[in-house]
């Protein structure tokens, strides 16, 4: 296993032979490559004992029509799991029309195909257990360290799956797997946004469709910064809490600061509520000015609701 600037880390593997000729193969992964040597490509000078890639990507075992050339055997619950294992299942698409996604928490390292499709390679690696902090200011210089959330917890787990790439029914997953897991575990999920936040100020700039080149020269024909809500399919709009202001706090817990103009909550209710998407000028042209000489700023919250449920809410 070798590290950056030619640092080497010794690995000790215990192997049994038999008895006689044994035959050795080798599996080499790269997480990058250096930039270095021409066009990235690598020449191991003596005997033609290297192949670059597995069969099963030569076969394409992860199609809907190779994975039949493959000669699959059932996984039993109580078989160990080995590394470099290539694993295949059917699955039904759920319901509805939320995002999709693998919980891929019980494996370990690979790479994931829906019915042909490349879901790209996964990796459950722990973050480390210390460097997360309390509370979080994200002002100042940036540095890899700040703000660092989630310490002790898998860096990632779920994989999201685009509804375009499934059926009903009979969708295929075939994942490889380097290291070792469990794919009884793997479960699929669905995630809902039920609530949306923005946070404009009237220093933003304005859309860029809002901007236009004549010329060579850039000009602006509005310049009002907007606010964007949005929400799925079969979903509408509706406000939980509008302030137009110096108003405080984070998605979920903003609060009135001692600025707020009393039109916020009618203002953004009639251009958005009930609505599956809708836009918002911030300016004090549209909520009136209720503090001269200071900066304002648009914070909304609301929620995305099924069609027929919505209903505002006054904070």
């Amino acid at each position: 296993m070798c590290g950056g600037v030619g640092r080497w880390v010794r690995v000790v593997q215990p192997v049994q032979f038999l008895e006689g000729y044994n035959d050795m193969a080798l599996l080499s992964l790269t997480v990058g490559l250096q930039a270095r040597a021409g066009k990235e490509l690598w020449r191991i000078p003596g005997e033609r004992w290297r192949r670059v890639g597995l069969k099963g990507e030569f076969e394409e075992i992860y199609t809907v029509d190779g994975n039949e050339n493959a000669d699959w055997v059932d996984l039993t619950v109580d078989a160990v799991r080995s590394p470099l294992s290539w694993y295949k299942t059917y699955f039904d698409a759920p319901d509805g029309l939320d995002p999709v996604a693998l919980d891929m928490g019980s494996m370990g390292k690979g790479e994931a195909w829906v019915n042909g499709h490349h879901l790209g390679r996964y990796w459950t690696l722990r973050a480390p257990e210390d460097g997360c902090q309390r509370t979080c200011d994200y002002r100042g210089a940036y540095n890899s360290d700040k703000c660092a959330t989630n310490c002790g917890k898998p860096t990632q787990v779920r994989y999201h799956i685009p509804r375009s790439w499934l059926q009903a029914s009979n969708n295929l997953l075939v994942l490889f797997e380097e290291t070792g897991g469990n794919p009884f575990e793997i479960s699929l999920t669905t995630h809902s946004v039920r609530a949306i936040c923005a946070q404009i100020s009237e220093l933003h700039y304005p859309p860029l469709s809002k901007w236009v080149i004549d010329g060579g020269k850039i000009s602006i024909n509005d310049t009002t910064p907007e606010m964007h809500l949005h929400c799925v399919r079969e979903h509408v709009i509706s406000i939980v809490f509008s302030s137009y202001g110096t108003p405080r706090g984070s998605c979920r817990n903003y609060v009135r600061g001692t600025c707020h103009a009393p039109t916020s909550l009618e203002v953004v209710s009639e251009l958005c509520e009930g609505k599956q998407e809708c836009t918002i000028g911030v300016s004090n042209a549209i909520f009136g000015d209720p503090c001269r000489r200071t900066v304002k700023t648009l914070v909304v919250e609301a929620n995305c609701v099924p069609l027929g449920v919505a209903g505002s809410s006054s904070i």
